[in-house]
């Protein structure tokens, strides 16, 4: 049993290593904030230990990792305790949902005791959010491209939008999916009421496009996925997931 993060682990099953993500959870990505506790209270959950796996509807997602709720021998429910001890979040994927309705429950007692990631302190008039006014809006983003994604990539796009009164550095941001794989913005400014589209594909940035270009698979998974917006000091600013 090896641990990789706060909601992947790897596991020997029949002398067969698989790499196996927890379902229903997600937990902060490497270098947002938290991600280490995260990691560590995984690896002080499973690490070493025997576990029963649980499956739901789906055998692997599109990275071909296992999808299984993770048990120990105690009967202790490793997806159900990181949420509870706020170092995940109820994060639902369908059609593997039979115990969203339990971890979104987790969830709201985690965020009312301020646990983990729901203890981060709030902004006040002196200490504002960094991008105040950033979303990621799906009415003008398309995560499906027409046809084969992969074949298309240009057509495979996220929409950052800025609601704020004020221009918005976006230069050394990262946007990442829910898997991890990330694009760092360029030098880059997005205007008080503009928008945004970052693209999977290559070609000529502008003030309206930037590209990923990425060489890989398309980004966006067409069954659910989750867009994270990071700052440049590596605090979430912003989540959309569907």
């Amino acid at each position: 049993m090896q641990v990789l993060d706060g909601d992947t682990i790897e596991v020997l099953i029949e002398g067969v290593t698989h790499r196996l993500r927890y379902i229903g959870i997600d937990s902060p990505e490497d270098g947002q904030p938290f991600s280490v506790k995260a990691e560590t209270l995984n690896r002080e959950l499973v690490e070493g230990k025997q576990v029963v796996l649980e499956k739901d509807v789906s055998e692997t997602d599109r990275y071909e990792r296992l999808l299984r709720y993770v048990y120990l021998l105690d009967g202790t429910f490793v997806n159900a305790e990181l949420v509870r001890a706020g170092m995940a979040r109820a994060a639902a994927y369908e059609p593997d949902t039979s115990y969203q309705g339990y971890f979104e429950e987790l969830q709201a007692m985690a965020q009312e005791e301020g646990l983990g990631i729901w203890g981060q302190p709030e902004p006040t008039a002196t200490n504002p959010v960094v991008g105040e006014g950033l979303i990621i809006d799906p009415a003008c983003s398309q995560f499906n491209a027409p046809g084969n994604d992969n074949e298309n990539k240009n057509e495979e796009y996220v929409c950052i939008v800025n609601q704020g009164s004020g221009d918005i550095d976006l230069s050394s941001w990262v946007l990442h999916d829910a898997y991890g794989w990330k694009f760092t913005f360029p030098t880059f400014t997005l205007r008080a009421g503009a928008d945004v589209r970052v693209r999977t594909g290559c070609g000529e940035d502008t003030e309206l496009d930037l590209h990923w270009c990425r060489d890989e698979t398309a980004v966006w998974n067409n069954d659910g996925d989750c867009a994270n917006l990071l700052d440049a000091a590596g605090e979430e600013v912003y989540q959309y997931c569907y």
